[in-house]
């Protein structure tokens, strides 16, 4: 472990490994992402007096898990600076201009350091099982951290219970929300290269279904009549289905910019709900408690979307790598039928050039051993011609035979031999 804890070796180590190959985005759009997402909170929190999605740790978890280790730290260093500096401008009275900004930067570690640790070395978000186990870690973190923010907030305004507890759900829905939101999107952006050619659509029915997606999208949120908040889930089906991983997160981050736009200027169907009349709550706005519907709409789209898209991409992964192995079993089954046909032919052509020349030898050495007027000794030469003959006859036989498949060679060789005899001692 090195001075301040910054690195952290083993299977607990943060940062990518100095030798690993740099993907993602530059450490500098990191700290405009992060500065962009400090603006939108500005913004969201001045007009509308609350925040749909944090996006901010997020962003930060992204860099802590694609930068080695000198960027990852400038990185979090810029942004801590610009996070103190939008608590500035928002007016947080004194320990609590701190506290935010400590609180953001702890749950970024805590949350880059365990999906380090539990999500693979790769961080390959394609894998459903690892994309599962990102939420656990994000949920479990932001719990954590979220109850030390309202454990600080008790000790010093001593609010309560029911605006603590209402604190900690907003709090934790909307930091959970940007985890799931920009983390697994970032990371999907920074392996882009591996899904090229994945999706099923073509580019003009991904143009198309994401402008349906955006119609759909658009036209439910912009009506606060009916409870249609399921239509939006069929066109992001589609997407999850038809198109990659990276398009499915875009798709999400745009449905979330625009149903969040529409929440917080009064339209949607989440504004349908009307929340009870709680003691302690008198002074939160009506649209900051129905937020809360609003980031289990967006929770729900982001569990359904994200683990169907990772399914879809595992799928047809596999299907390649199944197309892949086909094919080269059918090469190697072509080339095995090639060799076997070319065996044949060989052995077609061995079995008439090897049995003609023996079966001569043969022939001859009988016409000598039927003449009378050999010598005896000359007799037993002939014998002994013709006996090396009917054995390599039977030899080449067998070879052949063996070649063929046949495994019946004990049997013929026993004939072989015996009509062999029978041929010498007729001689």
């Amino acid at each position: 472990m090195e001075t301040g804890g910054l690195r952290l070796h083993g299977r607990w180590r943060l940062f990518r490994h100095e030798a690993g190959r740099v993907a993602g985005p530059p450490p500098w759009a990191y700290v405009a992402l992060f500065a962009a997402s400090q603006l939108i909170g500005h913004w969201s929190t001045a007009t509308f007096g609350a925040v749909t999605v944090w996006l901010s740790n997020g962003i930060m978890v992204a860099a802590l898990l694609q930068l080695q280790r000198r960027p990852a730290v400038s990185v979090i260093a810029a942004c801590f600076a610009i996070n103190l500096f939008s608590n500035t401008l928002r007016g947080d009275p004194g320990i609590l201009l701190w506290v935010n900004a400590l609180m953001n930067m702890a749950l970024a570690w805590l949350v880059a350091v365990q999906a380090r640790r539990y999500c693979g070395a790769a961080l390959d978000m394609r894998r459903p099982r690892r994309l599962l186990r990102f939420a656990i870690i994000s949920a479990t973190s932001v719990a954590v951290v979220a109850a030390v923010g309202v454990t600080i907030l008790w000790g010093i305004r001593r609010p309560p219970t029911s605006l603590l507890l209402f604190t900690f759900r907003s709090l934790a829905s909307v930091e959970l929300m940007g985890l799931l939101l920009v983390t697994p999107v970032l990371l999907l952006f920074a392996r882009i290269h591996r899904f090229r050619g994945e999706a099923y659509a073509s580019r003009p029915e991904a143009i198309a279904v994401m402008a349906i997606m955006i119609a759909v999208t658009t036209l439910v949120f912009r009506q606060d009549q009916a409870p249609l908040t399921f239509l939006a889930f069929l066109p992001m089906v589609a997407i999850a289905l038809r198109l990659s991983p990276t398009l499915a997160g875009t798709a999400l981050l745009i449905q979330a910019a625009i149903t969040g736009t529409a929440t917080l200027t009064g339209h949607g169907p989440i504004h349908l709900f009307q929340p009870s009349p709680v003691e302690g709550l008198e002074a939160v706005p009506l649209t900051v408690r129905r937020l809360g519907i609003y980031n289990v709409y967006m929770l729900a789209m982001v569990a359904t979307v994200l683990p169907l898209s990772t399914m879809m991409s595992e799928r047809r992964r596999l299907e390649a790598r199944l197309r892949t192995r086909t094919l080269a079993a059918q090469d190697a089954r072509r080339r095995a039928e090639e060799a076997s046909a070319a065996r044949s032919r060989f052995l077609a052509v061995m079995s008439h050039e090897m049995r003609t020349p023996l079966n001569g030898v043969a022939g001859f050495a009988d016409l000598l051993a039927a003449r009378t007027d050999l010598q005896p000794e000359a007799r037993g030469h002939v014998r002994r011609i013709r006996e090396a003959g009917a054995g390599r006859l039977i030899l080449v036989g067998d070879i052949l035979g063996f070649a063929h498949g046949d495994d019946a060679l004990s049997d013929r060789k026993s004939t072989r031999l015996n009509s062999s005899h029978v041929l010498i001692s007729d001689a």
